[in-house]
């Protein structure tokens, strides 16, 4: 069940990643939605989800998998995603 947790963990650092995201766009455009977002930009979408399984389970792999390191996970992969952009 901790694992559960932690996946939702990482998940709500990806999540918070991508309303950072959002919410810089909208400074400039007041239109723009999250839909807009997720549907303008899939390969970010799918390399962001890609790049936060592989560090979930390298933490795990190494022993390092906490809540900090899961949400962290979720946060940068979200980050690596935006070279698809």
């Amino acid at each position: 069940m901790e694992t559960v947790y932690l996946i939702l963990i990482m998940l709500a650092g990806s999540a918070t990643h991508i309303i950072k995201k959002v919410v810089e766009r909208r400074k400039t455009d007041d239109t723009f939605q999250l839909k807009t977002f997720l549907t303008k930009y899939p390969y970010k979408t799918v390399l962001a989800v890609m790049a936060g399984v592989g560090g979930f389970l390298g933490l795990m792999a190494a022993g390092e998998l906490t809540m900090a390191s899961a949400f962290m996970a979720g946060y940068v992969a979200n980050s690596i995603g935006g070279a698809a952009e």
